[in-house]
C-alpha cells in the first residue's frame, strides 16, 4: 500500500515516550489504548546525559522485549557526543534481532546518512533540540536525505514542517504554555490563536470565544481560577485536544507523523481522552 494512502486510513494518536519515563502507568496506559496509539519509543539518552545516568544497551533491550505490546517504531540507544558508540550500539541491536530507527546527529559525516539508510527505511535527526543554528541544518541536511523518510527528533517548526514534509517528527513543547497561564487553540488550515489567562480577567475578544467554543467547551469557565490549576485542569485538557486536532491534521494535509512526546500518565492521559472526544469514540 502507498504510504499516503496508509497514513490516511490509520489516523491515530501519535505518541512518543522516552525510556526513562516508561513508568508502570503509562505501559498500563499505552497498552489499554493500542489501537488507538500509534506508539514511538525514544531511548531517553539525551534525557539520561543531561541526568548524568546512562542507559545500558543491555537494559534497554530487555525492556523492549518485555513490554506487553510492541511499539510501531523504536530508536536505537544513541550515545550524545560520540556518533562511534552511536553507530556500534545500533549493529549490536540489529545483531540481536531489532530493528530500531537509527539516529544522525551534527557533527557525524554525511557518508553515515546513507549508510545507516543501508538497514533502514527511516532515519532519525538529532541534536536538534535547543541549539544554534538549527534550522540551517536541517535546510542542509535535508538535501542530502531528500525524498527518503526520516524522523526530526525535537523538532517541528511549522514553517520547515510544511516545506520538507518529513515522514515523522515529534515536540514535548505542547504543555509548555500550561506553565505559564496560555494554552493554544488550533483554527484549522495551519493556524493558530493563543489564549493568555489575562484574556479571562474581563470577556474576552470575540474571536478566542468563538475558538473555544469550536471545541465545546464554556468560554466562562476560563474565568474560574480553578480552570488553570492541576493536571486535570480544563486549559489543560482544551490544550490537549488542540494538539490532538492539529496533529490530524497535519497528517491528513501533509501526510507527516506529528508525535507530542509525554513525560508523565497524567499527560498521556489528557492526550488519550482529547482523541477519543475529536474522534467522537
Amino acid at each position: 500500500m502507498r504510504r499516503d494512502l496508509w497514513v490516511l486510513k490509520s489516523p491515530k494518536l501519535n505518541i512518543l515516550v522516552a525510556y526513562p519515563y516508561m513508568s508502570k502507568s503509562v505501559i498500563k496506559m499505552l497498552n489499554e489504548n493500542k489501537n488507538d496509539i500509534r506508539f514511538v519509543l525514544d531511548s531517553g539518552a539525551f534525557t539520561a546525559w543531561k541526568s548524568g545516568n546512562p542507559i545500558k544497551l543491555d537494559d534497554y533491550c530487555k525492556f523492549i522485549e518485555s513490554l506487553p505490546f510492541k511499539p510501531w517504531r523504536y530508536f536505537t540507544l544513541d550515545e550524545i557526543g560520540d556518533p562511534e558508540k552511536s553507530f556500534k550500539n545500533y549493529e549490536i541491536m540489529l545483531k540481536r534481532g531489532f530493528n530500531p530507527v537509527p539516529i544522525f546527529t551534527r557533527g557525524e559525516d554525511l557518508s553515515m546518512i546513507d549508510e545507516y539508510y543501508k538497514t533502514s527505511d527511516v532515519l532519525g535527526l538529532g541534536g536538534l533540540v535547543g541549539t544554534q543554528g538549527n534550522k540551517g541544518f536541517v535546510k542542509g541536511i535535508m538535501k542530502h536525505i531528500g525524498d527518503r523518510k526520516v524522523h526530526w527528533l525535537g523538532f517541528t517548526n511549522k514553517v520547515f514542517v510544511g516545506a520538507y514534509k518529513p515522514y515523522m517528527c515529534d515536540s514535548s513543547s505542547w504543555l509548555g504554555g500550561l506553565r505559564y497561564g496560555s494554552f493554544t487553540l488550533y483554527l484549522g488550515k495551519g493556524k493558530t490563536i493563543t489564549c493568555q489567562r489575562t484574556d479571562f480577567s474581563k470577556k474576552p475578544p470575540l474571536n478566542i470565544i468563538k475558538a473555544i467554543k469550536s471545541y465545546g467547551f464554556n468560554p466562562l469557565d476560563f474565568a474560574k481560577e480553578s480552570s488553570w490549576r492541576g493536571g486535570e485542569s480544563v486549559n489543560g485538557k482544551i490544550n490537549g485536544q488542540s494538539v490532538v486536532r492539529e496533529n490530524l491534521d497535519i497528517e491528513k494535509k501533509l501526510k507527516t507523523l506529528k508525535f507530542s512526546a509525554c513525560a508523565t500518565s497524567s499527560a498521556l492521559g489528557m492526550l488519550i481522552e482529547s482523541y477519543k472526544k475529536e474522534k467522537g469514540i
